[in-house]
C-alpha cells in the first residue's frame, strides 16, 4: 500500500509540476513580454573587436519604424590583414544582425549585392558591402547591431544604433506564398499544431520519470545498483513498459513523419551549401603607412601611434579619422565628412596629429596620432592591455583635396604607460 500511494502522490506531484509549467508557457506566449537591451558588444574582448572586423559606413534607418514597415542597415567592413591567431580565420562567415530577441524579421540579406542566406568563405584583408532589409514585428526601443558569426570564432558584433517601432505587437503579420500556391502569415501558421506536439512529449516525459521516481525513487535506485548491479532492479513490468514507451515513440515519429509529407508535399531542405561572393575590388590607394611604436596612456585614456606617412597621389592628403571597434575618432576634418546619424554615444572629438598640414604629393612625413577619450574605458577597449597579444588595430581614413577618401587599416603592438611619453 506504501509503494502504490507514494506512487499516486508522485504522479499527482508531476502532473502538477507540468500544469504549472503548461500555464507559464501559456502567460509566456500570450502576455506582452518587455524586451531587454543591452551592450553585450562591450563584453567581447578587444582584440576581437579591434583587430578582425573593421566596421565603417555603417547606416540604420529610419529611426522610428511602425509595426509591419520595413527598416534597413546598410555599411561597409573590412577583414583586417592583422587577424589575432587566437580567433579561427573566416573561412566559414555568416553574416548576421544582433537584437535583444526577434524585435525585426530579417527579409533579406545581400553581400556586395548578391543574396546571401547561408555561411561561406571569406578574405582577410578585402572589403565587403551588406544591405539587411528588416520588418518591424516587436515595438520598443531596440539596440541593433550588424554581426559577423565566424566559425570556430563566433559573433562578432558591429557597432549599434538604437531603431524605435511603435504600434503594437498583436498586428504584426508576416505572410508568404508557398510552392503550392497557398499564402500563409509565419507568425501564427500551426501554432496549435507546436503546442499540440510541445505537449504530448512533455507528458510522456513526465510519465517515464513518474515511473522510474515511484518505483522505487532515485537515490535508493542509485544505491542498489552501485551494491547489487541492475538485475535486482529489473522487473517484467519494467520491460513491458520500456518496448510499449519505445514502440510508441517510434510509432509516433514515423506518424508524424508521414502525416506531414502528406499535407505539405513541396518542402526545401536546410541548405547545407556555402556561398561563394568576390570581396569588393581594391580601390587604389596612394598611402602609404607603417608603423613605428604605439603605446597607451591609461590616466590619459589615450592611444598614441607614430607612424610614417608617405603620399605616393597627385593631390594632397589630410587624415580626419581613426575608427576601431566601431568607435569613430575624428579632428575638425573628419567632423565634414561625418555622418550627422551615427550614434553620438560612438564618436570621439579627440583625435589629434602633431603636424595637422597636408601631406603633400610624393612626400614621407613622420606622425603622431593621438586618439583620446574616456570611450576606451566605457567601451571596455582598454582592457586590450590584459591580452597576450597587447595589439590595436583600426582604419586610419584620409581625404585628398578633391574629396576622395582613403581608407588605410593599420596596427601593431602597443605598451602601457603611466606618464605621457
Amino acid at each position: 500500500m506504501g509503494i502504490k500511494n507514494l506512487y499516486k502522490r508522485t504522479v499527482l506531484g508531476l502532473c502538477g509540476v507540468a500544469a504549472y509549467a503548461m500555464a507559464a508557457l501559456t502567460m509566456t506566449v500570450t502576455l506582452d513580454v518587455s524586451t531587454v537591451a543591452a551592450h553585450g558588444e562591450r563584453s567581447q574582448e578587444p582584440f576581437l573587436r579591434m583587430r578582425t572586423v573593421q566596421w565603417y559606413d555603417v547606416k540604420w534607418g529610419p529611426e522610428v519604424t511602425k509595426v509591419n514597415e520595413n527598416a534597413k542597415i546598410t555599411g561597409k567592413f573590412h577583414l583586417a590583414e592583422d587577424w589575432p591567431r587566437a580567433a579561427a580565420s573566416p573561412h566559414y562567415a555568416f553574416f548576421n544582425v544582433g537584437s535583444p530577441s526577434s524585435v525585426f524579421v530579417r527579409l533579406s540579406t545581400k553581400i556586395n549585392g548578391s543574396p546571401t542566406f547561408i555561411s561561406g568563405p571569406m578574405q582577410i584583408g578585402r572589403d565587403y558591402e551588406f544591405e539587411v532589409d528588416l520588418r518591424a514585428r516587436i515595438p520598443g526601443r531596440h539596440h541593433m547591431h550588424a554581426m559577423l558569426n565566424v566559425k570556430d570564432a563566433g559573433p562578432i558584433a558591429g557597432p549599434g544604433s538604437w531603431m524605435n517601432i511603435t504600434g503594437s505587437w498583436s498586428d504584426f503579420t508576416n505572410p508568404i506564398k508557398l510552392l503550392t500556391g497557398e499564402t500563409i502569415d509565419t507568425e501564427t501558421f500551426n501554432f496549435a499544431n507546436s503546442i499540440f506536439w510541445h505537449g504530448l512529449w512533455m507528458a510522456i516525459g513526465i510519465f517515464w520519470i513518474g515511473i522510474f521516481v515511484a518505483r522505487p525513487m532515485f537515490l535508493p535506485r542509485s544505491r542498489v545498483l552501485l551494491a547489487y548491479g541492475d538485475e535486482i532492479l529489473m522487473d517484467p513490468m519494467d520491460k513491458k513498459i520500456t518496448w510499449v514507451l519505445a514502440i510508441l515513440t517510434l510509432a509516433i515519429v514515423w506518424g508524424g513523419y508521414r502525416y506531414t509529407e502528406t499535407k505539405h508535399p513541396y518542402t526545401v531542405p536546410i541548405q547545407a551549401g556555402e556561398t561563394k561572393i568576390a570581396p569588393l575590388p581594391v580601390a587604389p590607394n596612394p598611402v602609404a603607412i607603417t608603423i613605428g611604436d604605439a603605446n597607451y596612456d591609461v590616466p590619459g585614456r589615450a592611444l598614441r601611434v607614430t607612424m610614417e606617412v608617405t603620399n605616393n597621389g597627385d593631390l594632397p592628403i589630410t587624415f580626419g579619422e581613426f575608427t576601431t571597434a566601431g568607435i569613430r575618432f575624428i579632428n575638425n576634418t573628419g567632423r565634414k565628412y561625418l555622418d550627422p546619424k551615427y550614434p553620438r554615444e560612438l564618436i570621439a572629438v579627440g583625435l589629434n596629429f602633431d603636424d595637422e598640414n597636408a601631406i603633400q604629393p610624393g612626400e614621407t612625413k613622420e606622425l603622431r596620432m593621438e586618439a583620446k577619450d574616456a570611450l576606451w574605458e566605457i567601451q571596455r577597449l582598454m582592457a586590450l592591455l590584459g591580452d597576450p597579444e597587447s595589439r590595436f588595430g583600426g582604419l586610419l581614413m584620409s581625404w585628398d583635396s578633391e574629396g576622395n577618401r582613403h581608407i588605410n587599416s593599420i596596427a601593431g603592438p602597443v605598451i602601457p604607460v603611466f606618464t605621457k611619453l
